[in-house]
This record gives C-alpha cells, structure tokens and sequence, in this order.
C-alpha cells in the first residue's frame, strides 16, 4: 500500500471514530437526562442534576471557544477586485472595491 492510500484510510477512520464518539455522547447524555427526569428520587438529588448540567457546559465549552475567536476578527474589511475592458478604448481596468 502506497503513503497516500494509508493516509486515506487513517483520514477515514479517525472520521468514523469522531463521528461515533459525538453520537455516543449525545446519547449518553440523553439516556441520562430521560432517567434523571423519570425517576423521581433522582429529580430531588441535586448532585445528579448538577453533574448533568456541568457535563452539558463541558460539551458546549468548544463551540463558545469558537465563537468568542470569530469575534476577535470582526474588523476586517473585505477587498474585491474587478478587470474589465474599457467598451471604448478596450484598455484594460483594474477596479479595487473596499468593504466600508
């Protein structure tokens, strides 16, 4: 097997293993909220809602990440750049559009 082919099927599995992952978390977090809201003598237990809470603002920690570094790129303006021939004289013209 070739360098390229095993780098596809690492780039494969490493996918499939994340994907797998994502959904076992979110289904173990929903088997554990639908048996903490069922049972009643769990509902009144606060360390168990507290845990479930904590592990949900564990899970959401990345994506506030992502958010809180986009906002850091806020001020930056877009060029566009446009060539066209002049109908007239066929020179050609370079329009440079700024982002206000």
């Amino acid at each position: 097997m070739t360098l390229k082919k095993i780098w596809r099927w690492i780039k494969v599995v490493y996918f499939l293993v994340f994907i797998f992952s994502i959904v076992a978390l979110v289904a173990f977090l929903g088997i554990l909220m639908f048996g903490a809201l069922t049972d009643k003598t769990i509902l009144v237990n606060t360390a168990t809602i507290n845990a479930i809470t904590l592990i949900m603002g564990l899970v959401s920690l990345p994506g506030i990440l992502v958010q809180l570094v986009s906002l850091l790129e806020i001020n930056n303006k877009k060029t566009f750049t446009l060539e066209k021939k002049c109908p007239n004289c066929k020179q050609l013209i370079e329009l440079k559009l700024t982002e206000d």
